[in-house]
């Protein structure tokens, strides 16, 4: 910026071109303008008969269109319309926004493009110094009407004296340039109320742009253009061209990420930005991430944001001090609002910090938001990060200490009681400070940021109580909304403070939640271990009601890791509490978690029943929500022992009761669990219905695990109608989804499925690769159960394209996995399946012996399904070896249990076996009548092309 002084030159009005070819741009302003944005050279004209007061000087201007300028396109089109309009009457513009926020870099831009464009003759822009310490250098009409009348082209000796006589000539310039088709653009920038520029204002046709930190109300109709900070794509671009501008080779320019990185802790301010950039550019060797780190950890990060005279705190320093002026009770409570550790915060928590009422707080809040170091979004106040950092600079450690206890007890007093509304049953009478149960989650959801950061600032602050107290209110929410790693931070601080406290009961709580949560992420030894923890606590304290429910909690981790029979004598010994304590509601949740263990081992009729009773318990205490939980389980236990309609009516009447209590991710469940029930019974319609209808639901509530689950369910179904490319495609997007979420346990779940649809469409090379991922996944887990299952898709995947040997050493495997885990059931399947590979390569002797093994397995563990498709294949290999007897037996046998668990379709295909044994045995009467009861068999269940081909099998033996 260069300085020239120059007793009578001024410069002349017009709208000649200049250097950059458009007109000539004239501007009023102190030593620096406060141009945020770069926008090329300029030259300051200081005339020696100045008036005293401000140093009020015409600067001519001209814009380097090449200069870095980023964004605001929006906003300059705006103004262009408006200084487009002559017949606008009383057309002016009052441009507010925060300092630094570049709203002169805009404005100065608008005003040379008007010129440019013919829009208006002349611009001239007055600085102001609005916001100066010194009230004596704010400039007042008195100090600017004599420069600009010289501008506008009045000779020095007919500039009038008084202000009033200036007035006069001033209007009669402007209506003598109106005459003349000039049109004059008024920018008056850096405006502190509006007795600095009401006077000035020019009448219509000409225009004026005030640009101000505040809330200015003018006389007239003025249009509002707010300036927010930079979006984050323009905020990085900014930096990137200041960058480059500096040196085009800077390496630095092109760390996107980083920059990122740099944009956010400057809040997109563009001054910060500016000044970020210089400081870069001085220091070639720091890294972009450097800086970051530097303004991350420093204490007053604001220091390391200034370069120079430039300053990002001197910048809001000034906002601060006017505020201090006009309104102290404002400025103090800007001062209280940085100790709310979240985001944003009610008015409520701003009347609780201030320590007085709402009614009170509001016009303090106005007050801020007019000055613009506060917004306000949907009911919600919200500060810039930057002015936070300022702002906390007001107020020391001893005035923040009751403040923040105030704080604490206003966030732990709404928490109970919103989490006595989550806990309630119907009809139970709740405190009042929510109408209901709905208003109190709604509470939740907006407070959720605060009140987990609460937690942790209770615990740094040696606040204890009110860390355990807040972290026992959020757990039912955190968990109801699915929010784990939320949960898992906040039971982890409150452990911390519990055992600070040092009180069992505080304890046992903290012990307890934490094994919960870390249960939710998986980690489920150290779940068992807290879960223990607490268990230990509550036996030595005597305290039998909290010991159950460590019991129970212990029991479903235990689950959790395989440890079933660990698991059922838990559940147990839980159940037992209850019932000696009376604990009924408790007693619900007991039965339905031993059901689900009873379940794992396949003792499905206790489970039935122990699902069965929880549902009544909860229906006689009202309890809606759990009796959906323990329906859908129920439903789960139904499916297993193929009371397929009923598992369907209790997913339905799950489904039901989650609408009715909004819980949209159970919801989700147990819809999913109604399409794997309808996959069963063939109305594979209605099932990709169901997982559809999951899907939508986990992707409104941005539940990214569960939308994997329910789109691998809806592949299944979809592979079950043959529409293998969206099956496909919907595995795919389940295996990413699980990638990015870092699942791995669920990405072998759907890496296994996905094998399974590539082999319907003999995408064979694919399905293997599939499989053997799913397994090697498993291993670095440790899931060696599911591990087996990998395999044994592996194997039949390698069956599939010959690959016998190979596909025979995966079974085998499987078998041996199955075998150390306990699962006889699974090991059935193995061995079933291996002896089916082992038919393909002749080796009978060895075939036999394993699907011998099959149905020995499914009689043990009474799976009486599965026994039949062990029958149905020890038959077909028994067929390979001429024992014609035995396979015959076998085959009836396959249909007669097909016939009792219900599955006409596999019947059918029993009796279709059958017929082909008594054709080898030369029995071909006993073959036309297995054959002919297929066929009717078929054709009751709704399957014509089976039928079909049964029915031409008939034909052979005319």
């Amino acid at each position: 910026m260069n300085l020239r002084p120059g007793g009578s030159a001024h410069p002349v009005a017009s709208s000649a071109a200049g250097p950059s070819g458009g007109g000539s741009l004239f501007a009023y302003a102190k030593d620096n303008a406060r141009i945020y944005q770069s926008l090329g050279d300029m030259t300051v004209i200081v005339p020696s008969d100045a008036p005293e007061g401000p140093a009020v000087a015409p600067v001519a201007v001209q814009v380097d269109e090449d200069a870095v300028f980023v964004g605001r396109g929006k906003q300059i089109q705006e103004l262009l319309t408006v200084f487009g309009k002559p017949g606008d009457a009383g057309a002016v513009v009052v441009s507010a926004g925060m300092g630094g926020v570049g709203k002169t870099a805009l404005v100065t831009r608008a005003a040379a493009r008007a010129v440019e464009q013919g829009l208006v003759a002349t611009a001239v822009v007055l600085n102001l110094n609005g916001y100066d310490p010194d009230p004596a250098q704010r400039a007042k009409p008195r100090d600017v009407l004599g420069p600009l009348l010289r501008v506008l082209g009045l000779a020095d000796e007919d500039v009038p004296v008084t202000v009033p006589e200036q007035l006069t000539a001033y209007h009669a310039l402007l209506h003598g340039r109106e005459q003349q088709g000039g049109r004059l653009l008024l920018v008056l920038d850096n405006a502190g109320d509006a007795g600095q520029v009401s006077a000035l204002l020019p009448p219509a046709p000409h225009v004026a742009v005030v640009t101000t930190r505040d809330t200015l109300a003018l006389p007239g109709r003025a249009r509002h253009l707010d300036l927010d900070i930079l979006p984050m794509t323009d905020a990085v671009d900014l930096l990137t061209q200041l960058l480059q501008s500096f040196d085009p080779d800077d390496p630095r320019a092109d760390d996107g990420a980083a920059l990122v990185r740099l944009a956010d802790r400057c809040g997109c301010l563009p001054l910060a930005l500016e000044i970020a950039a210089a400081v870069l550019a001085d220091e070639p060797s720091t890294s972009v991430a450097d800086f970051v780190g530097e303004l991350a950890a420093a204490p007053h990060a604001l220091d390391s944001l200034q370069r120079a005279d430039r300053s990002v705190a001197a910048v809001l320093e000034l906002s601060w001090h006017r505020l201090t002026e006009r309104n102290p009770d404002a400025a103090e409570l800007l001062s209280l609002l940085p100790i709310n550790p979240g985001p944003d915060l009610s008015t409520a928590t701003a009347a609780a910090l201030a320590g007085i009422g709402e009614l009170q707080v509001k016009p303090r809040l106005r007050a801020l938001r007019h000055a613009h170091l506060l917004q306000q979004t949907g009911g919600r106040w919200r500060l810039h990060d930057l002015v936070r950092q300022h702002a906390r600079t007001h107020l020391d450690d001893a005035q923040r200490a009751p403040v923040l206890r105030q704080l604490l007890e206003h966030y732990d007093r709404i928490a109970r009681a919103a989490d006595n509304h989550l806990h309630a049953l119907a009809g139970t009478e709740v405190t009042d400070t929510f109408p209901d149960w709905a208003a109190a989650l709604d509470w939740f959801d907006i407070e959720c940021a605060n009140l987990t950061a609460a937690v942790a600032l209770a615990l740094d602050t040696g606040h204890h109580d009110f860390t355990t107290r807040l972290a026992i209110s959020l757990g039912e929410y955190l968990r109801w909304r699915r929010r784990p790693t939320d949960r898992l931070t906040v039971s982890e601080l409150a452990l911390n403070a519990a055992q600070h406290l040092n009180i069992p009961q505080a304890l046992t709580e903290a012990w307890n939640r934490l094994g919960l949560a870390l249960r939710e992420v998986r980690r489920f030894d150290e779940a068992i271990t807290a879960h223990e923890q607490d268990l230990a606590i509550c036996r030595q304290t005597g305290n039998r009601r909290h010991e159950g429910t460590a019991l129970n909690n212990l029991g479903s981790a235990l689950r959790e890791v395989r440890r079933f029979d660990e698991a059922i004598t838990a559940h147990e010994q839980d159940l037992a509490i209850c019932r000696q304590t009376g604990n009924r509601r408790h007693e619900g949740t007991a039965l339905n978690n031993l059901g689900s263990a009873l379940r794992e081992v396949r003792r499905f009729d206790e489970a039935i029943t122990a699902h069965q009773q929880a549902v009544t318990i909860y229906q006689e205490t009202g309890d809606r929500h759990r009796e959906g939980q323990a329906l859908n389980n129920l439903g789960i236990a139904l499916q297993q022992v193929r009371r397929f309609d009923e598992a369907i009516t209790a997913h339905q009447q799950a489904v039901t009761i989650y609408q009715e209590t909004g819980d949209r991710h159970r919801e989700g469940q147990a819809l999913n669990n109604l399409g794997i029930a309808l996959q069963q019974v063939r109305r594979f319609d209605e099932a990709i219905t169901a997982h559809q209808q999951a899907v939508t639901i986990y992707q409104e509530t941005g539940n990214r695990r569960h939308e994997g689950q329910a789109l691998d369910n809806f592949g299944i179904a979809l592979r079950e109608v043959r529409r293998f490319d969206e099956a496909i495609t919907a595995h795919q997007l389940a295996v990413t989804i699980y990638q990015e979420a870092g699942d791995r346990h669920r990405e072998g779940a759907a890496l296994n499925n996905l094998g399974l649809t590539l082999q319907e469409v003999q995408r064979s090379d694919e399905a293997i690769t599939a499989h053997q991922q799913a397994a090697t996944i498993y291993q670095e887990t440790g899931d060696r159960h599911c591990e087996g299952q990998a395999l044994n898709n592996l194997g039949n995947a390698l069956q599939r394209v010959r690959q016998f040997d190979e596909a025979i050493t995966a079974y085998q495997q499987a078998a041996t996995i199955y075998r150390e885990t306990g699962d006889r059931h699974r090991e059935g399947q193995a061995q079933g399946n291996l002896g089916n590979v082992l038919r393909e390569v002749r080796r009978f002797d060895e075939a036999i012996t394993a699907q011998e093994q099959d149905v020995a397995i499914c009689r043990l563990t009474g799976d009486r399904h599965s026994e039949g498709a062990a029958l149905n294949n020890l038959g077909l290999t028994l067929q390979e070896v001429q024992r014609s007897d035995e396979a015959i037996a076998a085959h009836q046998q396959a249909a007669t249990i097909y016939r009792e668990t219900g599955d006409r379709h596999r019947e059918g295909q029993a009796q279709g076996n059958l017929g082909f044994a008594f054709q080898e045995a030369g029995r071909l009467v006993e073959a036309k009548d297995a054959w002919t009861t297929a066929v009717s068999t078929f054709e009751e269940a709704g399957e014509p092309d089976s039928a079909a081909t049964v029915t031409d099998w008939l034909g052979t033996l005319e």
